[in-house]
């Protein structure tokens, strides 16, 4: 065996080793019936497996049909990858996204999600008014209407701002998490002003995706509202994201609660603390 096809399958047990295998090559070697296949199986995985791999192939109507029940599989993965799978396919690009448009405004709470779901791969920002009157739909669940602010995110566009913002005043701390986490994805950000109000927010969840946001836009309005989480939170992670945002913030005002900070209880939150002393002005 020559040194170089030695080095070869040292690489190959390795990766085996290391629990690792080749990806999948997308666009090569799917066709409808290993789609098929694999969804008649039930595995996520091996759905979205087999539509990667057909990311190229020709597909007859019939195939068509049964890519679009994807869509409204129960699993979001799933939906995704078949959303995914129509994004690049020009053809029936406009169809699908049609069809979501539509079922935004008669749909279910299931419906609108999954719509939602397909809008967030198909869509184009000036779907985004569409997206928002969904937000607002007497009976309307609360996934619904967290897969619709998710999807005004990934759009990507500012002037889904207005929607995201209302919707941080939605009842459900799911919606009201979605809309923050979905602010940070809209291209060309400028600051995280309405974010600074839910720090404080109730619910767990919200408080640390806020407190995440709030730093990756060195959001100043939050400041204090930071320290107070920082100070008093029962929750580490809350904690941590609070001290981390403070640090990106910079302000020298902070000093004080983040000196207090590097006693946590915490080694992640001292950890935080030490590091975003480092960065005050």
């Amino acid at each position: 065996m020559t040194r170089n096809a030695h080095l070869a399958c040292l690489a190959v047990a390795g990766a085996l080793v290391l629990g690792l295998s080749a990806p999948a090559e997308a666009g090569r070697g799917g066709s409808f019936a290993k789609i098929r296949a694999a969804a008649q199986h039930g595995n996520p995985d091996a759905i979205v497996a087999e539509l990667e791999r057909a990311e190229r192939i020709p597909c007859s109507s019939e195939c068509m049909t049964f890519v679009m029940g994807l869509l409204e599989h129960e699993s979001h993965y799933v939906r995704d990858g078949a959303a995914w799978w129509f994004a690049r396919r020009p053809a029936q690009k406009v169809e699908v996204a049609e069809r979501a448009l539509s079922l935004l405004v008669t749909g279910n709470t299931f419906q609108v999600q999954s719509a939602a779901d397909t809008l967030a791969r198909v869509g184009h920002p000036r779907m985004i008014p569409e997206l928002a009157a969904a937000l607002t739909r007497e009976g309307i669940g609360e996934d619904g209407r967290a897969a619709v602010a998710r999807a005004i995110g990934e759009l990507g566009h500012r002037s889904g701002n207005a929607a995201l913002t209302a919707a941080m005043s939605d009842p459900s701390p799911l919606v009201r998490r979605a809309a923050v986490e979905a602010w940070s994805h809209i291209l060309r950000q400028q600051g995280a002003a309405p974010i600074a109000a839910l720090v404080a927010d109730p619910d767990l969840t919200v408080r640390r995706a806020a407190a995440g946001v709030a730093g990756r836009f060195r959001e100043a309005s939050a400041r204090a509202a930071l320290e107070q989480l920082l100070a008093s939170d029962p929750d580490p992670a809350a904690r941590r994201n609070a001290a981390w945002a403070l640090g990106r913030i910079g302000d020298s005002a902070s000093r004080d609660v983040l000196d207090r900070a590097v006693d946590d209880e915490s080694p992640l939150v001292r950890m935080t603390a030490r590091a975003a002393l480092r960065q005050l002005r």
